[in-house]
């Protein structure tokens, strides 16, 4: 136990709270986050939990320190979906002045281009949150007016490679020449992402196109997102020369100058390193630690699989892990975004609840019956001296 940590502020996603489920926190970017929804997967916290120790109860929400590194902490909470296990990264608040601007740019958030990124130096904290030198720049999705499901699209085009609204499909037509890439097309299927009929993406699809020599942005609908831009500690030209160059890896030219805005907030910095603390083994652990007090029956192989897609930053509504359908149209555990049709939102929570809690990691206390080779409190011989005091007798009788 470090005292230092024994009051620490964190932010806490407000799903265990009915009103704010759909939210995203600050947090959830140090935080990793499983949603154990899989058919089998059994969890019965009671009655084993009235036994437990060194953890506090909010509303329905074990809290309690982590049995991988006592610096993080680990909620665990019953939801609509299922049982929640999260552990958090604790945060502390420091005051600070940013730049920060927003703009609406249109990319396709490709496989490609966050590899390109990552070569260039940009660290990637989840799947639209980018960072470098200073300067964080997040993409959310604006979702569009043309479906709400797959079966609001349809394809269209004399060999069927146009994916459109379903009312618009049947009268577009195109030239009736066939080209090598629509062998692309069955690796995907036509839907709808963010609210825009298009062709899915995913690698195998990306690869085939460019194989072909066909840009997939040609053939992909570019997704809308409202560019969050926030820099720290970094000048105005500092912010505009890594925007541009976040911007060319999508093949867009920024030429106008960002309108930034000074402003003063007080920004939740993790206190513990990331880089420090292993987010596949704390959820591993944990898991493990469930399974052995009797709380949770999940397979061993589920395990394993949790924790091989476990990072920090799978957390909150849109990127928690889960057993959900893939885009190839299986299961398995996978982040919520990730997902065949996930429902993405933007809602934050400010909240920031400050918890006080016991030294050391949690355990449940034995319940088991004790059992003497002496007399019971009520002085009536009982169990194994029963049988000892049996042998002692007939021996003696014998003689």
């Amino acid at each position: 136990m470090r005292p230092g940590y024994l009051l620490i502020p964190m932010l806490v996603l407000m799903l265990t709270f009915p009103i704010a489920r759909a939210c995203m926190s600050p947090a959830d970017s140090y935080a990793v986050e499983v949603v154990l929804n899989k058919p089998g997967v059994v969890f019965k916290p009671y009655p084993t939990f009235k036994a437990l120790h060194n953890a506090i109860v909010e509303n329905g929400t074990f809290i309690f320190r982590s049995h991988y590194d006592e610096r993080l902490y680990v909620l665990l909470w019953n939801g609509s979906d299922g049982p929640h296990l999260r552990i958090q990264i604790p945060l502390n608040l420091k005051a600070e002045t940013l730049l920060v601007a927003n703009l609406n740019v249109s990319l396709l958030l490709l496989n490609d281009e966050v590899e390109k990124l990552k070569k260039d130096g940009w660290r990637v904290i989840d799947n639209r949150t980018f960072e470098k030198d200073g300067v964080r720049i997040t993409l959310n999705p604006i979702v569009g007016g043309e479906c709400t499901s797959d079966s609001d699209c349809a394809t269209g085009g004399c060999s069927g490679e146009v994916c459109a609204p379903k009312e618009k499909a049947s009268s577009i037509v195109t030239p009736c020449v066939y080209k090598p890439w629509y062998t692309c097309l069955a690796m995907t299927t036509c839907g709808c992402v963010n609210g825009v009929c298009t062709w899915k993406p995913n690698p195998a699809f990306e690869s085939c196109l460019r194989e072909h020599g066909v840009d997939p942005a040609s053939v992909i609908k570019a997704g809308r997102y409202e560019m969050e831009i926030r820099g720290s500690n970094v000048s105005t030209d500092e912010v505009t020369a890594l925007v541009s160059e976040f911007l060319r890896v999508f093949g867009i030219s920024c030429n106008r100058s960002l309108n930034l805005t000074k402003v003063s907030v007080t920004k939740p910095v993790p206190a513990v390193d990331p880089s420090e603390v292993n987010a596949s083994m704390a959820v591993k652990t944990e898991l493990e630690w469930l399974i052995q007090v009797g709380v949770l029956k999940i397979d061993e192989k589920d395990v394993e699989e949790i924790s091989r897609v476990a990072s920090w930053g799978n957390a909150g509504w849109n990127s928690h892990i889960g057993w959900y359908k893939t885009k190839k149209g299986t299961y398995a555990w996978i982040p919520y975004d990730k997902s065949l049709n996930p429902r993405l939102v933007k809602c934050f929570t400010k909240s920031i609840p400050t918890y006080k809690l016991p030294n050391g990691t949690a355990y449940v206390a034995s319940t088991s019956t004790q059992y003497s080779s002496t007399t019971s409190q009520s002085g009536k011989i009982c169990g194994p001296a029963l049988l000892v005091m049996l042998s002692v007798l007939f021996a003696a009788r014998r003689r």
